[in-house]
């Protein structure tokens, strides 16, 4: 007897129910070949590849589910599921709006549109969709936790933080293993720069489920937030070990994050890799871009760096973090107009984001110094100053543009004080010791800027300034040999500098006069010697010549 379609269909129930995913999707597929017009076959295909995390291919089989049969729910659902957990918030989007069309008061329908309404950023919307869901089932415990959990979160981007609270609350009152309530609230507290607070959120939703991959990505994020860079690093690297079902979007999103410590704690290359990981695994991710230009950027790969910035702001025109790795780009390519448009977006997107304020306002300080903008270069340091910095990193930059514009004020003790506080905390990189070395010399302190020069020199520091400003110093102590060759070694360094090359000529020039002179001193000795000489030998024969 001929094997029919349905008893396929039927075999792929039994599979599938006894954890056999594999061989469900074979029978399936064995019931589809024999007849394809039947939507329930196409849908609990569907409904396996879900489960095997092959969100793309389920999409292809609720579709032709939805095809066959317009009015079935439940692959709209699950369609709308695949869509948000491979971020395409659009399309889940319209999927959930086809839907609520043959079903216009289904609450299931209206919470994944408040989620896909979430990531993009459409939080009145949130709003709206959410109260819906409450007017339409005001007895049912779970759906309304679900719907006020997604309120919370739509509050808190929009600053209503105190409604955040009372919404994630009611949530949790609602239905105490509401996981997506603890992470609105992280979000609430992450903005309020309360990230303690908020890692304790997100600790809270491991403990309820400690799968939970959406509560690793928040948390690693919190953490850098935090300057916890190591342990953000672990909480990336705990979550990507785990055994459990990641898709694409997912482990691409923990990449990125270990990817940002890892440039934080200024381990670019390795940086790097993970960033390539995470665009191979999704090249949607705008935070990969992001991330991957950061690393460029500290490898001193600016043009490159800026590549993919940009492609990170074409991906997401509101990702503040990526036009604050932009602007640092091109301030390093001299481009500094440019940096401060960059570093002024970024603030304006996100101004609640403290590493995104202080480097972006660090960054503008230094562009206006280089523009010999001083007051206005030290108004956004000190804006910078007013955030709470403890990455060393970023406080060295701090402090290092405070020091050269204060000597453009010509304030130069001040400028001492923030050079030492610099060369305290990075006492390998050089412009801590140019700072101060500069400053000494508008004090007219030539050994103390030479014997700063000198103590960056032996601890292999190379670079032009210090040698230029040391060759300075010399030469203000007359001497012009040794900043001669403090000059050249400058050169050496920097070989089309206009400024070194006209410190060499002066003090050449200076040089050779000295040389000049004292030629012309000892010539001057030699000949007074001579004359002498031809004197006394003329007197002493006048003396022979008298007769007595």
């Amino acid at each position: 007897m001929a094997i029919k379609d349905v008893d396929y269909f039927n075999e792929g129930n039994s599979l599938l129910n006894s954890g056999k995913t594999e061989e469900a999707i074979q029978s399936y597929n064995k019931a589809i070949e024999l007849n394809s017009e039947i939507p329930e076959y196409h849908y609990n295909k569907g409904v396996a590849l879900l489960q095997l995390g092959k969100y793309d291919e389920a999409i292809v089989s609720f579709d032709s589910s939805i095809e066959l049969a317009p009015k079935f729910k439940e692959p709209y659902i699950n369609k709308i599921v695949c869509l948000l957990q491979t971020n395409k918030a659009e399309e889940a989007l319209e999927t959930s709006d086809k839907c609520l069309e043959f079903y216009p008061n289904d609450s299931y329908t209206y919470i994944l549109k408040g989620c896909a309404l979430n990531i993009l950023k459409r939080y009145e919307e949130v709003l709206d969709t959410s109260d819906k869901v409450i007017s339409l089932n005001p007895f049912e415990n779970t759906v309304l936790s679900y719907a006020y959990s997604n309120k919370g979160a739509a509050l808190a981007w929009l600053r209503r933080y105190e409604d955040a609270f009372n919404a994630c609350n009611k949530a949790i009152d609602l239905y105490n293993a509401n996981t997506d309530a603890y992470l609105s609230m992280s979000f609430a507290y992450s903005l309020q720069r309360n990230y303690e607070k908020a890692i304790d959120m997100c600790d809270k939703v491991i403990e309820i489920n400690p799968s939970s991959l959406d509560a690793y990505i928040n948390k690693s994020s919190y953490l850098v937030y935090a300057e916890r860079y190591e342990e953000a690093v672990e909480c990336c690297n705990k979550a990507l070990e785990m055994d459990v079902l990641k898709s694409p979007y997912i482990e691409s999103s923990l990449l990125a994050n270990k990817a940002g410590a890892l440039a934080s704690l200024n381990k670019a290359e390795e940086a790097l890799a993970a960033t390539e990981k995470a665009i191979e695994l999704c090249p949607e991710n705008s935070l990969a871009y992001a991330n991957k230009g950061s690393a460029l950027d500290i490898l001193g790969r600016y043009e490159e760096a800026l590549v993919f910035s940009n492609r990170a702001i074409g991906l997401d025109p509101t990702l503040g973090y990526a036009y604050s790795a932009k602007g640092h780009s091109l301030y390093m390519l001299k481009k500094y107009d440019e940096a401060i448009a960059a570093c002024s977006k970024a603030i304006e997107l996100n101004p609640e984001d403290i590493r995104i304020c202080v480097q972006c306002y660090t960054n503008i300080g230094a562009s206006l110094n280089e523009k010999g903008n001083y007051e206005e270069a030290l108004e956004n340091i000190d804006k910078a100053m007013e955030y709470e910095i403890n990455d060393p990193n970023i406080l060295y930059s701090v402090y290092v543009n405070k020091a050269y514009a204060l000597t453009g004020l010509q304030k130069f003790e001040e400028s001492l004080e923030y050079s030492n506080k610099a060369i305290e905390l990075n006492p390998q990189d050089c412009k801590g010791y140019v700072n101060k070395s500069s400053a000494l010399i508008k004090l007219s302190k030539y050994d103390e800027a030479i014997e700063c020069c000198n103590t960056a020199i032996e601890s292999n520091i190379e670079d032009y300034l210090l040698y230029n400003n040391m060759g300075f110093a010399l030469e203000k102590k007359g001497k012009l040999k040794q900043a001669l060759q403090a000059y050249s070694k400058s050169l050496a360094l920097s070989p089309d500098n206009g400024l070194v090359k006209s410190n060499l000529l002066r003090a050449l020039t200076w040089y050779n006069i000295k040389r000049v002179c004292l030629f012309l001193a000892i010539f001057s000795v030699i000949a007074a010697i001579i004359i002498i000489a031809v004197v006394q030998i003329i007197k002493k024969k006048k003396s022979q010549t008298i007769t007595p």
